[in-house]
């Protein structure tokens, strides 16, 4: 023990003898760092899970034989391929070395479940294929039942078939996505897993793989191989180069396994990862605010306790140090007890998503250095970082403090701070409107948010002083005495006061910045639908995600024949590269998608694409550098490269694309013919239910899609949004949680504080009631002035990220102020401060009057 230094000796007196001054301070970084160790591990977990997955289903496959090019189109993480020829398979299988080779023929294809719903489609992949019969190279097992023998048997994933209420022996329908009535005759698991992840698998025998999912008879996606005892994977595949035909490549099973994994897991665990790190870093960023108000709270009562050691020969650096060593000390003990928890969450997640739905494989967590140092290092630098400055300005201390009795607090009319924040404000305003209005761009924008938040946080003192006189202007009418004096206590410390309400204002200000920004994308889209989409009904895929086999490209021309309609266009979709550059194509009627859509001005005619002619929006044209009559060079999956001429050019893409071909232009070239949306239009004096009514009977011969009215349709286009909002919602409560913790953790402290003047206050007539409802609304008001900086900070931003991301992109963005999620926002951050102050409150009234008139 004599070994310590003085600031060490210090700063262990004070912890152990103020242990409840800095619980709030310990409950924030642990809650920080849980969570973001959870993000980490739970990463960690998933990867790892997957890349086990698939290294187990694919363990028998020793090389993939496949197309070499791949076309891929902005915003897609797989590319599109020239299939190869099922023929191959038999010259593959003569090569010394090689024990088996296998067609593997691979499309889409949803499962109708027993409620006749489809089963998947909202993201995950819904898969169809040939059962392959060799064990080492199918990566589905049989777990129940035989493999598919006769046109119509299927095998099913177990998972799919679970969710779907299908069992073997039943009868269902199979999208592919001309409907295709199928038999369970067995069903499978993946890896050791009922499926990948929450992808669905129908395993058809090879014929009818042929018949329903290639492009052509005598087509696959790939070629699987397996090699003989003591041939490895790199000897396998250069064994294959030279029999391979021009254009064809093989790959060794681990690189294809890698590839497999990647694609399902790879793009989706960044956003993933990505998505609760940035709330994590929210979190954090709360958690700093309270944990420097309370080591300023600390600081600022300890003044004379501080005087009185420099006056006893302490140095500066030795006060500096002890304030630094308490916060270091109860950091690391609050990481490591983070650490702990942020292991339970990520195993609550683990056992919690796979029953909402959510791709989780089964496994042990993986807990890797990173995921453990990085939480830890992150909680000490935030709790060091947050008592910087309380412990610079308890190491200033001069020794005459001690003689004071009271320190005043002059943040709230200090001009220094006025000036700094209006010029930070005025600094944020012009980047932030520069990068919507000047030059589009979400990053300047973005730093004017930074900035904007910064400025915020400068002007607090200086607003708290002004806004808690108007927000606790009707309490003086309504509370009476009680009410002046929680006003006049939340005023007393301005600087205070702003600090506490800034962690609850961040935790607001990201809330309604997605709620601003999720309104607005619903706005967007309902004004998309209304602007663009003329018809009376749509028949569509999943908006939200990328599962599902999409529409029949037969079920458009049906709908056409019906007396009840007018016209019945579809939306089919095609991969090639337009000049050197991958893009997406529309595939439809030209004529008939101008009747059903507006296409905001056409240069030339739709009319007259033909099998070499191709339309293009204004956007892309001007990027292109392409107008009508000038040529485009197509280069197609399937190896071929065709010219095209540009033959008209229309203004608007939000529903239609950015490339429009005909049907008989794209056939050559297809690998597969779906359509994602059929618009339909009735025939003059055809009543809506009658239409409907009539659409709906042909397109049960067509898998039964969902027919949708327009308004029905805008609204399924946002219901993506409701759930990402109710995970930001969920996420942002911790946040919330923290900034609550502030605020009661600041009253505590300071009520600890004012002990003497509490019991004045009982000595001369308040009773424990009205002194339980001064604490109580002294912490709404706090609450209120946090609830509406975040609320005008969070709209604000909102109307920066909308506009910038409007003129930084094609589509046109709509701002929309949603007032009724804001005001439920409003009211859950004012009853949070009322919540918060219950337990000050309750200790405040217990207090023994004349030990707290005797109180130093």
């Amino acid at each position: 023990m004599t070994s310590l230094t003085p600031a060490a000796r210090i700063a262990r007196t004070s912890l152990r003898g103020h242990k409840r001054r800095f619980a709030g301070t310990f409950l924030a970084a642990l809650l920080g760092v849980a969570f973001l160790t959870g993000t980490l591990v739970m990463g960690d977990t998933l990867r790892a899970g997957f890349d086990t997955m698939f290294g187990t289903a694919t363990r028998g496959t020793d090389a993939v034989v496949r197309s070499e090019n791949a076309i891929t189109a902005p915003g897609e993480s797989q590319g599109a391929r020239q299939p190869v020829a099922v023929g191959l398979a038999d010259r593959i299988a003569r090569v010394p070395g090689v024990a088996a080779a296998v067609p593997n023929i691979q499309g889409a294809g949803q499962l109708i479940g027993e409620d006749g719903d489809p089963i998947g489609g909202q993201g995950p992949p819904t898969l169809a294929g040939n059962w392959i019969d060799d064990p080492g190279l199918n990566p589905y097992r049989l777990a129940e039942g035989r493999a598919p023998a006769a046109t119509g048997e299927v095998v099913v994933n177990r998972g799919a078939a679970d969710r779907g209420g299908l069992g073997i022996g039943d009868t269902t329908t199979l999208r592919t996505p001309d409907p295709v009535r199928v038999t369970v005759v067995g069903l499978a698991t993946f890896g050791g897993e009922d499926g990948m992840a929450q992808a669905t698998f129908t395993g058809m025998t090879r014929a009818d793989a042929e018949k329903y999912l290639a492009p052509r008879p005598g087509q696959a996606s790939s070629i699987q191989v397996r090699a003989r005892p003591g041939t490895g994977q790199e000897e396998l595949v250069d064994a294959l180069a030279p029999v391979l035909p021009a254009g064809v490549e093989a790959i060794t099973g681990r690189a294809a396994a890698e590839e497999d994994s990647e694609m399902v897991s790879g793009r989706f665990l960044t956003l993933f990862t990505t998505f609760l790190l940035v709330f994590s870093g929210v979190a954090l960023l709360v958690a700093t605010f309270s944990i420097h108000n309370t080591f300023a709270i600390v600081v600022a009562q300890r003044t004379r306790e501080n005087a009185l050691l420099r006056a006893l020969g302490a140095s500066r650096r030795q006060v500096t140090a002890a304030t630094l060593l308490e916060a270091t000390a109860v950091a690391v003990v609050a990481s490591g007890a983070g650490l702990a928890g942020g292991i339970g969450v990520a195993a609550g997640l683990q056992a919690l998503f796979p029953a909402i739905g959510f791709p989780f494989p089964e496994g042990d967590l993986v807990v890797g250095g990173t995921s453990m140092l990085l939480p830890l290092a992150v909680g000490v630098v935030v709790c060091g970082a947050s008592a910087l400055l309380p412990a610079v300005r308890a190491g200033r201390t001069a020794p005459l403090a001690a003689l004071r009795e009271t320190a005043v607090d002059h943040a709230g009319t200090s001009r220094a701070r006025t000036v700094t924040g209006a010029a930070l404000g005025l600094v944020a305003l012009g980047l932030a409107l520069s990068g919507v209005l000047v030059a589009p761009s979400v990053w300047a924008a973005g730093a004017g948010a930074v900035l904007a938040l910064a400025a915020f946080v400068v002007l607090g003192p200086v607003a708290a002083s002004r806004a808690l006189r108007i927000i606790g202007g009707p309490l003086d009418r309504t509370r009476g005495v009680t009410g002046t004096l929680a006003r006049r206590n939340a005023l007393r410390s301005p600087r205070r006061t702003a600090a506490t309400a800034s962690a609850l204002m961040i935790g607001v200000a990201v809330v309604s910045l997605f709620t601003v920004f999720g309104a607005s994308l619903k706005a967007t889209m309902d004004r998309t639908v209304s602007r663009s989409f003329a018809g009376d009904l749509a028949i569509s895929v999943p908006a939200f995600g990328a599962g599902g086999s999409g529409l029949s490209p037969r079920l458009a021309p049906a709908l056409a024949e019906r007396p009840e309609v007018a016209t019945a266009v579809g939306l089919g979709r095609g991969v090639a590269e337009v000049n050197g550059k991958g893009r997406a194509l529309t595939v439809t009627d030209p004529q008939a998608l101008a009747a059903s859509f507006d296409l905001g001005g056409v240069q030339g005619s739709m009319d007259a694409l033909g099998t070499d002619g191709i339309a293009v929006t204004r956007a892309e044209a001007g990027e292109q550098r392409l107008e009508v009559g000038d040529r485009a060079r197509l280069a197609f999956a399937d190896g071929t490269q065709d010219t095209f001429t540009v033959r008209a050019v229309y203004g608007r893409s939000e529903l239609v694309g950015d490339y429009v071909l005909t049907r008989e232009a794209w056939a050559p070239h297809r690998a597969r013919d779906s359509d994602s949306l059929v618009s339909v239009t009735f025939a003059d004096g055809v009543r809506p239910a009658e239409g409907e009514a009539a659409v709906s009977e042909v397109a049960r011969r067509y898998g039964d899609p969902e027919v949708r009215t327009r308004d029905e349709y805008a609204r399924s286009s946002a219901g993506g949004i409701d759930m990402m909002l109710t995970l930001v919602y969920a996420l942002l409560a911790l946040a919330v949680v923290i900034a609550l913790l502030g605020i009661a953790n600041t009253l505590t402290l300071a009520l600890h504080e004012r002990t003497r003047e509490l019991g004045l206050l009982r000595a001369v007539g308040q009773t424990r009631a009205q002194l339980r409802a001064m604490v109580r609304w002294e912490s709404v008001l706090v609450a209120a002035f946090g609830t509406v900086g975040g609320l005008a900070l969070g709209g604000f931003l909102g109307w920066v990220l909308v506009r910038a991301s409007d003129g930084a992109s094609d589509s046109t963005f709509a701002f929309a102020l949603p007032p009724l999620p804001l005001a439920v926002v409003a009211l859950v951050g004012v009853a949070a401060g009322a919540l918060a102050g219950l337990r000050p409150a309750r200790r405040a009234a217990r207090l023994d009057v004349l030990r707290a008139i005797a109180a130093e």
